[in-house]
């Protein structure tokens, strides 16, 4: 009979994240925020003919 190993969990979420990972996470948000702003003010000036 073959004994059941289980899975390798790893750490699982049992340690919250570093500084390094809360700032890039932050960078990213900010990234696609401003992004998104520049986006839809462009698409406002090509849409009522001011481009």
């Amino acid at each position: 009979m073959i004994r059941a190993r289980g899975a390798a969990g790893g750490l699982g979420g049992s340690i919250g994240p570093t500084g390094t990972e809360m700032a890039v996470g932050a960078g990213l948000v900010a990234t696609a925020a401003v992004g998104g702003c520049l986006f839809i003010v462009r698409r406002r000036r090509t849409v009522s003919g001011q481009a």
